[in-house]
């Protein structure tokens, strides 16, 4: 009887300071308690207009090349993307992928070659694959969140050109959720599905419950297999670092996760696990430095409240990027966290991606609902 008492006891204690530690991440990444984000007056940065809708950007480093995924703040929000959950199949989406041309502050539209006119084009994350035998061969993949099934368009593009020449589709029944992707090789890539569920309300109950439900995938095209190398609670963007030795996950629940991969068998083991506090989307990684970029949204509450409301009267969203480096203070904490980049969201709002190029000292922010990107010319905007 005593036994039995002692090991009820033990797993009421177990289950308080789990939920207390749950309870407790999920109201820090909320940002009820975090002060008021003032507008961002720095001067360092400058809205690029010309397109919108930006969810992710790339840089090629050696042309200075920013590859993105951009759309229409409207389709966004009243058609068929499920990352809002926005299902009106009555709309057809046909994004127009472009470069931002960082040397010579340029836009350019890329024009797809080889893809159906009768298929969508729906973009959301994008990852790049250098040839390592051509370096003026890209090769570039595309989550598509299609009518019919989100799927995965690998293009192949070749530099100084505005064409992307269409090559496969890659559909697979755990290809459920698609949120971003970092390819490792021509035929072989990892991709997050960033919830379990594809029903609006499911989906919901995720963001709620602690569930490690969601989940990182790997496919190859070349032994033609499919797995789940990792599962989380609403994993996000994914990266990598240079040489693909370790594997970056962003979760909307305010974790970087950070991966070893087994480059013969592509399993990931988990080396970290940094909590950021805020809810954060897709990473960039300093290729010299290692530092990793995240764009975060510092209070996500306001993101449902502007969910759903028509442009142009929905409340700004404050915007963030963080940057976590090697700790280098003489402290317990293996990383620093630091803010680089504020804003209320009256120069910009809902920030996705902060991608980073330090050849040029520049920082490229996108959003999959503001007009333009933002450019900044250091990369530390705020001091």
């Amino acid at each position: 009887m005593f036994r039995s008492i002692i090991i009820l006891i033990t797993i009421f204690v177990i289950i308080i300071a789990v939920s207390y530690n749950w309870l407790y991440e999920f109201y820090t990444v909320l940002g009820y308690n975090r002060p008021n984000i003032k507008p961002y007056e720095n001067g360092k940065c400058r809205i690029i207009r010309g397109v919108e809708a930006c969810e992710d950007i790339h840089i090629h480093h050696r042309t200075g090349y920013a590859f993105m995924t951009c759309g229409n703040e409207i389709k966004r929000t009243k058609g068929y993307w499920p990352p809002l959950s926005t299902y009106n199949s009555n709309i057809q989406t046909k994004d127009t992928p472009y470069i931002y041309d960082i040397n010579n502050d340029k836009l350019i539209p890329l024009v797809l070659k080889n893809f159906p006119l009768e298929e969508d084009f729906a973009t959301h994350g994008l990852g790049i694959y250098e040839d390592p035998e051509n370096e003026n061969k890209l090769y570039l993949f595309f989550v598509n969140h299609k009518r019919s099934g989100s799927c995965f368009e690998i293009f192949e593009h070749t530099l100084h050109t505005n064409e992307l020449i269409h090559l496969e589709t890659i559909q697979h029944k755990l290809i459920n959720t698609p949120n971003d992707v970092v390819p490792v090789s021509r035929h072989e890539f990892y991709f997050t599905n960033d919830h379990y569920n594809n029903n609006p309300t499911y989906k919901h109950l995720e963001h709620i419950l602690p569930l490690s439900w969601a989940n990182v995938v790997f496919h190859s095209s070349i032994t033609n297999e499919t797995k789940i190398v990792a599962e989380m609670r609403l994993p996000n963007g994914i990266t990598s670092n240079l040489d693909n030795s370790l594997i970056y996950v962003a979760t909307t629940f305010g974790y970087v996760l950070v991966y070893e991969r087994n480059k013969y068998n592509n399993e990931l083991e988990l080396k970290d696990k940094i909590f950021t506090g805020y809810a954060t989307d897709n990473l960039s990684v300093d290729e010299e430095t290692g530092e990793i970029y995240c764009a975060i949204f510092p209070k996500p509450y306001m993101v449902v409240a502007a969910h759903g409301k028509e442009l142009g009267y929905a409340p700004f969203v404050p915007t963030g990027i963080l940057k976590i480096s090697n700790n280098t203070e003489r402290d317990n904490e293996k990383y620093s966290l630091k803010p680089i980049f504020e804003d209320d969201g009256s120069l910009f709002q809902l920030t996705t991606i902060a991608a980073v190029d330090r050849k040029r000292n520049t920082l490229l922010l996108g959003s999959f609902r503001s007009k333009g990107i933002v450019r900044c010319n250091s990369l530390e905007p705020l001091i």
